[in-house]
């Protein structure tokens, strides 16, 4: 016996396809929307980014990936819109999916590094350490100059950038970006003259949860000749694990500082291999021009001075055309420049 099928009439079949392509965005447009999200907050329309991903978000069928990259580009816009509260929701959203994600703050902007910080500080302090990575946190150098005193303070900051970019490119270390010392610094509100205490710096250490500190200074002694020293310490104990010392021409500080890195590697037993020490030499050959400009935009950022921050590393990039810090600090500011900030 045969039996009769029930089928809906074609109108209604019409209804409802139409309804369902308004309600559901499709899949196969995620990419495309993706894609403009990115150019929106790339072009600084934060309040377009916005408003285009956070329908995007509401779809049920992305997946993991996609939804990752949805929230991650909604915490940034957010975060430079000044919405913080909620682009740390969203940040939560991407670690719920991800867990492990860490962001790559070289190429974001401070907006978005402090919110990331804040979140990230919560989900450390919920896990447990891995031991079996050596962690290291390089704080600001403190600046002895007998001559130029002035000219020469950005580097306090700029010196512990170059090491912090030149030790990262060690696998076997990991080292605490600086802004994310910066954050710490901010947070606790240290003075700057408790920076350089070794008491100060052990607990903002264990604070990072660093096995080892970097504490130096740097004196310029006269016209043609410049000192850096460095020690390194036990984050635990407070014991000093090695002393190092540099001199030389001050125009030749980039090279110094490659110097230093090389020593620390030596001193913390790391294995560096020869792709990995050219890299970090050829750093060593940029003009002094290049550092200070470089060292002018960092004072700047933590400053909040975008605009002459993005200038500064514009000149950096000029007098020194290889300088891959100033290049990605240009990227993570440009949203913000072409916002108008």
């Amino acid at each position: 016996m045969r039996t009769h099928r029930q089928y809906l009439p074609w109108g209604a079949i019409v209804i409802a396809t139409v309804l369902l392509a308004v309600t559901v965005p499709g899949r196969a447009d995620t990419p495309e929307l993706l894609s403009q999200g990115q150019r929106l907050y790339t072009e600084g329309k934060f309040a377009e980014t916005i408003d285009l991903l956070t329908k995007l978000a509401q779809d049920t069928t992305l997946g993991n990936a996609e939804a990752k990259s949805v929230f991650l580009l909604l915490a940034k816009a957010s975060a430079a819109k000044g919405f913080p509260d909620q682009s740390e929701a969203y940040f939560k959203k991407v670690l719920e999916i991800d867990p492990h994600y860490q962001l790559n703050t070289k190429v974001e902007p401070p907006q978005v590094q402090r919110i990331w910080f804040k979140v990230d500080e919560s989900r450390r302090a919920a896990g447990p350490a891995d031991p079996g990575i050596k962690t290291i946190a390089i704080l600001y150098f403190e600046n002895n100059s007998v001559v130029d005193r002035d000219a020469m303070q950005g580097l306090s900051k700029g010196l512990a950038a170059m090491l912090v970019t030149d030790l990262s490119r060690l696998s076997d270390l990991k080292v605490v970006e600086r802004e994310r010392i910066q954050y710490i610094l901010d947070e606790i509100k240290l003075q700057q003259t408790e920076y350089f205490e070794q008491s100060s710096a052990v607990r903002v250490g264990k604070i990072l949860g660093a096995h080892t500190l970097l504490l130096g200074s740097f004196t310029k002694l006269d016209k043609k000749k410049m000192r850096i020293d460095a020690r390194l310490i036990k984050t635990e104990t407070g014991e000093l694990i090695k002393a190092e010392k540099v001199e030389g021409d001050p125009r030749k500080l980039a090279q110094l500082q490659t110097d230093l890195t090389l020593k620390i590697a030596g001193d913390l037993s790391l294995a560096v291999k020869e792709i990995q020490e050219k890299a970090i030499r050829a750093d060593g050959g940029q003009p002094i021009e290049a550092v200070l400009a470089y060292t002018r935009g960092l004072n700047f950022e933590d400053e909040q001075k975008l605009a002459a921050a993005y200038q500064a590393y514009k000149e950096a990039l000029v007098a020194y055309p290889n300088h891959e810090a100033a290049r990605d600090r240009l990227v993570a500011l440009e949203p913000l420049i072409a916002a108008g900030g």
